[in-house]
């Protein structure tokens, strides 16, 4: 009866659609890139290139939009004003800051030969956490959680957009 019921749950999440975080496979229609990378060694660059390999992408590094010509008919990726932005929300008793927002935003762009796929859009992730006075190294170390979490879902924003293109 037990194994009946928990193959009954598993039937449903699985038709549901409900996949573990991050086992999403990236089935788009590139299998080669350019990539343009305004800070092409910052983590959201790194993590990036490692999905877009994981993926099956074939990526090539270019260093300006100019360079990238002599290879129209490969989509160039441009990814610009990686931004992260922390503003207090809430003020304690003390006034001081009790709640910040985190904001997280790149700037994405697909182009090919001499038009966009994807017209240059701004990709955004928030989060709000409490400050905590009394353990400051806690803090950071829950800053540093929430911005890695934050990196890897705008990386997974941008997987589903180029997901979504049709070449």
């Amino acid at each position: 009866m037990f194994s009946l019921v928990i193959s009954t749950c598993v039937l449903s999440l699985s038709a549901c659609g409900f996949a573990l975080r991050g086992s999403e496979n990236f089935t788009a229609q590139l299998t080669r890139l350019q990539l343009s990378l305004e800070q092409p060694n910052s983590e959201l660059s790194r993590l990036l290139r490692s999905n877009l390999e994981a993926a099956g992408v074939t990526i090539s590094l270019v260093e300006g939009v100019g360079t990238a010509e002599s290879e129209s008919n490969i989509a160039l990726l441009l990814i610009t004003n990686e931004q992260v932005v922390s503003r207090p929300v809430t003020v304690n008793a003390r006034a001081r800051a009790a709640q910040y927002e985190l904001r997280m935003s790149i700037t994405i762009a697909l182009g090919q030969s001499t038009s966009y796929i994807i017209e240059p859009e701004s990709l955004v992730v928030q989060r709000i956490y409490f400050e905590d006075i009394e353990n400051i190294s806690g803090n950071r170390e829950e800053v540093e959680i929430i911005s890695a979490e934050m990196r890897r879902e705008l990386v997974n924003q941008l997987m589903r957009r180029l997901e979504a293109v049709e070449i």
